[in-house]
């Protein structure tokens, strides 16, 4: 029983991104946006999209003239609504106003559409050690496939801590969309065992153990076990 559980150890130390799931508290994860997949697929439609505190995201048409304009609600849990016309020739689409929540930044910022369509194909797929499919992926695979999709950046080692020594260092404060985020989290020491992307607004997109999802770095967890950051997108390619 003392061999296989030191098998089992050893087995985690050395895997592309650790399987441990963070450690969530109230005071934690206050304010963090939370999604909830609906169907086997990872996908949801608009009426599905539920966030943290119970807000949600529809549309509506109104059609009480011929030039009528879609209107967003942020409805609330208590049922109240906080409703804004959107002037059409915005022309922001469902996938700038779906991020732009749960990343908490401002619609004009989400211009890049390919990353908006990858993280949206990507979004609630499981995690799966070694995966690198729609079936399961893990978090190094993940930031692979994004970097390779997103940037046509190919070549990115296949484990996290690999992925961490080929990558450019840069200061936390220096973050831009595109950088790679680095964790530890098997207990003491700083070995990278966990990896995200980067995306604006403190948030970063990673294969966690409740699958694709978006976290806040200075969520308590993230913060206590962030490592470092990385460049691997060249400057020009990034968006400022």
């Amino acid at each position: 029983m003392k061999n296989l559980f030191v098998f089992i150890f050893l087995a985690l130390g050395l895997s592309s991104c650790s399987v441990f799931r963070p450690g969530t508290s109230s005071t934690e994860n206050a304010g963090a946006p939370a999604y909830h997949a609906g169907g086997s697929s990872g996908k949801a439609s608009a009426s599905q999209l539920k966030f943290i505190n119970g807000i949600s995201t529809s549309d509506r048409v109104s059609n009480t003239n011929t030039e009528s304009s879609p209107e967003r609600s942020i409805v609330i849990a208590d049922g109240s609504k906080n409703s804004d016309r959107v002037d059409s020739r915005e022309k922001f689409s469902n996938l700038q106003f779906k991020y732009a929540i749960l990343t908490n930044t401002a619609i004009e910022r989400l211009t890049n559409e390919k990353l908006l369509d990858f993280m949206d194909e990507w979004y609630g797929v499981p995690y799966q050690y070694g995966g690198s499919g729609k079936s399961g992926i893990d978090c190094s695979a993940f930031a692979s496939l994004l970097i390779a999709d997103v940037y046509q950046v190919d070549g990115l080692p296949r484990i996290s801590r690999d992925q961490y020594k080929e990558s450019r260092r840069i200061p936390k404060s220096a973050l831009r969309e595109g950088d790679l985020v680095f964790f530890h989290t098997l207990g003491k020491g700083h070995t990278v065992t966990h990896v995200g992307v980067y995306l604006y607004n403190n948030r970063f997109i990673h294969a966690s153990v409740a699958g694709v999802q978006i976290s806040d770095l200075s969520e308590g967890y993230y913060a206590r076990h962030f490592v470092g950051a990385g460049r691997v997108v060249p400057d020009e390619t990034l968006n400022d």
